[in-house]
This record gives structure tokens, C-alpha cells and sequence, in this order.
């Protein structure tokens, strides 16, 4: 074996149907990572009966799967899980450890860098291989550019030239899964971590209900911005009227195409605190930077400037259909339907076109 880093690796979460979407994005990223490096994709799977998900790796990207499965591993247990990741990093040597930036990840992949005395970049929405040069440092070849957004206002690219394994945090939502391949061959190794004991158990563990809003898991999602204060002429008007507009378009999408609909907000809005919408528009319908990544078919921006903060949330949408009356809103240049106008004239017409109740 070679003493030079080898390999991307990829920690893969699980459920009861099979590796999470969070992790097959980080698969799709390891795989676009590693055939520009020319390296393998490992997968790591730790839990009880993961055998089928080991498998399941290797048809979405995995050249190799190296998977921990035993009882005690069952639950989640983040002291056990980080001595079985961080013992197979000591002992192989990857050059680059990938999670998805949820609850678990961002948990798993601090804990490890900080083991491993190496650097973390967090909440990617890409990831590039280049050379890189430091006038301090001197020049490094096919080097992971971890880019990520920077204060809501740029983004930023990290670069760490010197510590193995580079890690980064995959934000949801930014890859696509590959398209599985049951034919695919990969190699798969159980791993035999050292049982110790540890000053903490877990006892119970209580599943929480799903999110409401779902928003990664809509197909359309509408969206409201700090621009529904004001109409098309510039006069302040009821953000609750654009909140039952957008309820009314919600309802007449799901009645006409039966397309699982959420609604959304940015940043500023949810923080403005506006008291005709409190109760129905607060953190959970955040999509953004700090709030959720969505890539829905359909995304309805209204009233949203688009600032890069909200950009990054939702810019890999399948078509985005943006309505501001500023035609320089930044969201006009990566919107697929920019419509110039006023949203209070503009949606009710939106409803009555797909076939709901209200007047144009």
C-alpha cells in the first residue's frame, strides 16, 4: 500500500429503506471528486444489518465499501461511531472524507477532523479539483477546492494544501444522485472496530415526526421575500394578502397537478417578524444559506431580490419562476420565467391560468 492519501471517501447514512438522499448526493459527490483525481470512491456504512446498503452504495458510485455491522452499533452513538470512522482513517490514509451537512454529519465530521488534526470546510454547495499555488507555501497538484457560501454575499473557496484527509460537509441538495447501476462491481470489507467502554449510553432513542414544511421534499415551492410589503407602484401593502395568494396558487397546483407544494420564505422575511404573519410564516419555511436547500421541478420566487444568501438555497431548481417589479433583481439572472410586474397583479392571474378561483 501506498503511503501517499489515497481514495474519497464518503460516510453514507441509512434508513429503513436504504441510504438517506442526503447520502447519495455525497456519493455523487465523492465520484466526481475522485475521477478528476484519478482515485477510488469508498463508501463507509456503520450500523446493524447494513448489508444491503453496503450493496446499494456500490450501484450508486462506490468502488469499495468499507461498513461496520454489529448490534451494538444499531443506534446511534456518536462517541462508537467516530472511533470506527476515525480508526479506518488512521489505518488507510484517505485523501479526502466526505458527510452531507445535516444533524449527523456536521456532528460526525468535526469530531473527526479535530482527531485527525486536520481542516474542515463546511456547508459546500461544490466541490473542484485544481492546482493551487501559495506564494508562502509553494505549489500543490489536483488539489480539492472546497466552495462555499461566504456571509451571504460571495462565495468562498478553501483551500488546504497540507493536512490529509481534506473533509468536507456536502450541503443537501446541491448533487444529484447517479443514476444506479446494478451491474456495477465493488469490493466490500466489514470492518472489526476495538469494543470499548464508554462513560455514556444510549437507552431510548425516539423517532421525531417528519419536518413541517417539508421543503426538501416538495416539488413546488413557493417562496415570499421582504418585496410582498410593497406592490408594483411602490404603496406598502398586507403581507397577509400575499400570503393568501400564495396559499391560493399552493391549492390550486395541488388540485390541478397533485404536486406535493410547500411554502417558503427568505431570511429576511422570516426575521423581519412581521406580526400579520406570525404563526404562518416563521424558521422552518427558511430556505437559504442558513435555512433549507431545496431543488424542487418548480420554485416560485415573489417579492425576492435574490441575494446570494437565498441563492444558494434554491438555485439548482428545475425551473424558477421569479416575479419582482425591479427588473435588476439579482434573482432575474438565474431565474428560467422572469416576469417584470407586480406580484399582487401577477399571481392572481397564476391562479386563474392553472384553474383556480381567483380573478385576473
Amino acid at each position: 500500500m501506498t503511503d501517499e492519501p489515497q481514495g474519497v471517501w464518503a460516510y453514507l447514512q441509512h434508513n429503513k429503506e436504504g441510504l438517506t438522499r442526503d447520502s447519495l448526493e455525497v456519493l455523487a459527490a465523492a465520484r466526481k471528486v475522485a475521477d478528476k483525481l484519478g482515485h477510488e470512491v469508498v463508501g463507509v456504512v456503520i450500523g446493524y444489518g447494513v448489508s444491503p446498503s453496503a450493496k446499494q452504495a456500490v450501484e450508486y458510485g462506490a468502488d469499495r465499501v468499507v461498513y461496520v455491522d454489529a448490534p451494538e452499533y444499531e443506534d446511534y452513538f456518536n462517541l462508537r461511531y467516530i472511533d470506527a470512522i476515525y480508526g479506518a482513517v488512521v489505518e488507510e490514509k484517505p485523501y479526502a472524507l466526505l458527510f452531507a451537512a445535516n444533524e449527523l454529519g456536521k456532528d460526525l465530521a468535526a469530531r473527526i477532523a479535530y482527531r485527525a488534526k486536520t481542516g474542515l470546510a463546511t456547508d459546500n454547495v461544490q466541490l473542484e479539483v485544481e492546482d493551487y499555488t501559495n506564494p508562502a507555501l509553494g505549489s500543490f497538484k489536483d488539489l480539492l477546492i472546497q466552495i462555499r457560501p461566504d456571509f451571504g454575499t460571495r462565495l468562498a473557496r478553501i483551500y488546504t494544501p497540507r493536512h490529509r484527509p481534506q473533509m468536507a460537509t456536502v450541503r443537501p441538495g446541491n448533487f444529484a444522485p447517479l443514476s444506479p447501476d446494478k451491474k456495477r462491481k465493488g469490493k466490500l470489507e466489514k470492518l472489526e472496530p476495538e469494543e470499548r467502554d464508554y462513560p455514556a449510553k444510549v437507552t431510548e432513542v425516539v423517532e421525531l415526526p417528519p419536518p413541517t414544511p417539508d421543503l426538501p421534499g416538495a416539488k413546488v415551492v413557493i417562496s415570499l421575500g421582504l418585496g410582498i410589503l410593497k406592490d408594483g407602484s411602490g404603496r406598502p401593502r398586507n403581507p397577509r394578502e400575499a400570503y393568501d395568494l400564495a396559499v391560493g396558487l399552493k391549492a390550486a397546483i395541488e388540485s390541478r397537478y397533485h404536486l406535493k407544494t410547500e411554502l417558503g420564505a427568505t431570511r429576511a422575511l422570516i426575521y423581519a417578524e412581521l406580526k400579520e404573519l406570525e404563526g404562518l410564516i416563521s424558521k422552518p419555511n427558511q430556505v437559504g444559506q442558513t435555512g433549507s436547500t431545496v431543488k424542487p421541478s418548480v420554485y416560485f420566487a415573489l417579492g425576492i431580490s435574490g441575494a446570494l444568501q437565498h441563492r444558494v438555497g434554491m438555485q439548482n431548481s428545475g425551473k424558477i419562476v421569479a416575479v419582482n417589479s425591479d427588473p435588476n433583481a439579482p434573482i432575474f439572472k438565474i431565474a428560467h420565467y422572469p416576469i417584470v410586474g407586480d406580484l399582487y397583479d401577477v399571481v392572481p392571474k397564476l391562479i386563474q391560468a392553472i384553474g383556480g378561483q381567483q380573478a385576473a
